[in-house]
């Protein structure tokens, strides 16, 4: 994987190949247990929610935002991802899969075309 790849280039088993070697490294899997690991997610997610907390709908936009909140931004979603894949990886779970089969479920439950906004 090059350093900095897009997306469209990136498996998910990669970035969580690239997250395990980081805490290996630093010999962190004691602690990264499930528990520790979906409460750091809940405090990023907190940090995140954190730059939108006053604002009005239109103000968030990229433009809007600016590039230093942009990459504040993007920062406090990477660490995010980051303890999801860790906690993924800790409890087994294939996170595309998870993602495909909770589609499948949402597709029954509100089809589009009984459920779709009206602007």
């Amino acid at each position: 994987m090059s350093k900095f790849s897009k997306d469209d280039q990136t498996t998910v088993a990669e970035l969580k190949l690239l997250v395990q070697r980081f805490m290996e490294a630093r010999n962190w899997g004691q602690g990264h247990t499930p528990k520790n690991l979906v409460m750091s997610m809940a405090i990023e997610v907190a940090e995140l929610m954190e730059h939108f907390q006053w604002g009005d709908r239109e103000d968030y936009t990229a433009e809007k935002l600016g590039p230093e909140k942009m990459q504040e931004i993007r920062m406090e979603v990477a660490d995010v991802m980051i303890y999801m894949l860790s906690f993924c990886r800790s409890l087994g779970i294939d996170l595309s899969e998870a993602v495909q089969a909770k589609q499948e479920i949402n597709e029954a439950r509100f089809p589009a075309d009984r459920v779709r906004h009206q602007e």
